[in-house]
């Protein structure tokens, strides 16, 4: 009897985006990863906090409000808006005035409460 093999499922084309990545209060590592695609097509943008059921990307630390910050594209470029966050955003040690979307690039660093985040861009190969 010959064995049958499923066709292999096609893989999603990788695309360029955006890594945010570093470390939660205590210590574990975050990695957020979000396609170039994904941001511009998010009508108002991906929320990231700390609710799962609540957020786009999760956040599992204290310090991170239930739904935090938003990221998303606005004439083509990134952005990072605070969502009146209980210990709020900041952009390289500025603070991320709420609901102001802020325009963001790679090299910087976003802080959540006691969250650090990197910004990277991701290009596809």
């Amino acid at each position: 009897m010959a064995s049958q093999s499923s066709p292999a499922k096609p893989r999603p084309p990788l695309e360029s985006g955006w890594v945010l990545s570093g470390r939660d209060g205590a210590g574990g590592p975050i990695r957020l990863v979000f396609g170039d695609t994904e941001l511009s097509q998010a009508y108002l943008g991906l929320v990231i906090g700390r609710h799962p059921a609540l957020c786009d990307r999760a956040i599992d630390d204290p310090s991170v409000s239930r739904r935090h910050m938003r990221v998303g594209m606005a004439e083509g470029r990134p952005y990072v808006e605070d969502l009146n966050s209980l210990n709020g955003t900041l952009l390289d040690g500025a603070e991320v005035p709420q609901f102001e979307p802020v325009p963001f690039a790679a090299g910087q660093e976003l802080t959540l409460g006691r969250v650090v985040l990197a910004i990277a861009r991701s290009d596809a190969p």
